[in-house]
């Protein structure tokens, strides 16, 4: 396998700006990547030569333009981006496609809009992103579902046999699990989670935010039923994220039981005719899709996958276990004997893709994160992580916060992409040691 060129760098215009005539050092790629040229010119072109109404609201110049873009066009066999995100997780459809405005509205969609009843539990790991909890305690004070947890075994990996027994045992009607983890980079083993909830009648929704920018995902092998990822993690324009549902679960213009996911908004461009009494709904995906889209969005979605393809997923993934690697390793050469850092989640670096958080236990163990900005221009990710309830137990609550200096602590996550280099890393290893040093950390 070819290894990636460090010219794509030049596709990325933030890595030319200086700061105190020194350039970023960009490491908090899990929260959001770079954009390159290629997307924001598709965005520009939006805004100055097509900027009108999507989804078949209008008829005119402009309008067309949009729907062609996004919905393609038979006619001249052109390919919408919508087609492309299809084509990118191998979806049957493009009508299983829906545009949203991020992973955390993908995923409120499935809560607020699946068929619930009292008792009904949703099974989840014990790391998940606030946007794979909150939505969920939520119902659970709201319409009396039950929300449990599989954690993981003592190897950081994940328990099949605490799956078996909570499928057994309780009424789960839904599994919504991280598919890799954005606290530790721990990719579950979802095509066996899969078929063990499906065997318990049990559907199954992956958060995939931090999964298809590393590597390739195909919702038919895998079998999942509704699968929710953002494009700003994945060099695509912020505002939109995907929802991938199975057509069967989304409804249809012959349906006879009612489908499993409603709609949970309702307005504009979901509609097929109204009166003052009853109202019929368009066909997924426009059902689910309300009011005014983001199109420069959404039709930019279909050039961030494309560069991305370019680039190549198996590649992409290659680039950045390598630099994880070379972090992992000189970490633990350098202060593995020391006592107070560790690496949260599996040890190693393969398998935790993109995504090394480390946790350091040291007197006034705050602000790391903003000295290696203010020093080295180092950007990296530091306090919960959006993880708050799993952080909350293994350190104790208020553990961010005042306390005695023996336990103070703190989290760091480095999340590289395929366009940072070892020499980036060798700057993070250099300027990290220096803030330990004079901290007095060594």
């Amino acid at each position: 396998m070819k290894s990636i060129p460090d010219s794509v760098r030049e596709d990325f215009p933030a890595l030319k700006v200086r700061r105190n005539g020194k350039p970023p050092i960009y490491l908090d790629n899990a929260c959001t990547t770079l954009v390159p040229y290629q997307v924001i010119k598709t965005v520009s072109d939006y805004y100055t030569r097509y900027p009108g109404c999507g989804s078949g609201r209008s008829r005119y110049w402009f309008s067309g333009e949009v729907s062609r873009r996004i919905e393609g066009d038979p006619d001249r066999g052109t390919r919408g981006s919508r087609q492309v995100v299809k084509d990118f997780i191998n979806a049957e459809s493009e009508k299983e496609i829906i545009y949203t405005s991020n992973a955390t509205h993908a995923i409120n969609i499935v809560a607020l809009g699946f068929r619930f009843g009292p008792g009904d539990t949703v099974l989840l790991t014990d790391k998940e992103h606030n946007s794979n909890l909150i939505p969920w305690l939520r119902l659970r004070e709201n319409k009396g579902i039950e929300v449990d947890f599989v954690g993981s075994d003592r190897n950081e990996r994940f328990d099949f046999a605490t799956l078996e027994r909570k499928l057994a045992r309780r009424k789960v009607k839904l599994v919504s699990m991280a598919y890799t983890s954005n606290l530790t980079g721990y990719t579950i083993p979802a095509k066996r989670i899969i078929k063990m909830a499906h065997e318990h009648g049990a559907r199954v929704l992956l958060d995939a935010a931090q999964t298809v920018s590393h590597q390739v995902v195909d919702v038919r092998d895998l079998d999942v039923d509704f699968l929710a990822f953002s494009l700003h993690k994945m060099c695509g324009p912020r505002g939109v994220g995907v929802l991938y549902g199975k057509s069967e679960l989304l409804g249809g213009p012959n349906e006879g039981d009612a489908p499993l996911l409603e709609p949970p908004l309702l307005g504009g461009g979901t509609v097929r005719d109204a009166t003052y009494d009853s109202f019929s709904l368009l066909d997924p995906p426009e059902r689910f899709e309300t009011g005014i889209q983001n199109y420069p969005g959404q039709v930019a979605a279909g050039t961030a996958i494309q560069y991305l393809q370019r680039v190549g997923m198996d590649r992409i993934g290659a680039h950045v276990v390598k630099l994880n690697t070379f972090l992992t390793e000189e970490l633990l050469k350098r202060y593995g004997h020391a006592g107070w850092l560790r690496i949260v989640g599996p040890q190693e670096a393969g398998e935790r893709g993109g995504i090394l958080t480390l946790e350091i236990r040291r007197p006034n163990a705050t602000g790391i994160a903003g000295e290696l900005d203010e020093r080295s221009n180092l950007m990296v990710r530091d306090g919960a992580l959006c993880v708050h309830a799993y952080l909350n137990k293994l350190f104790g609550e208020g553990w961010s916060g005042p306390g005695l200096p023996s336990k103070h602590r703190t989290t760091l996550r480095v999340s590289p992409y395929f366009y940072n280099t070892v020499q980036e890393c060798r700057a993070f290893l250099a300027t990290l040691n220096r803030v330990f040093d004079e901290r007095g950390y060594l």
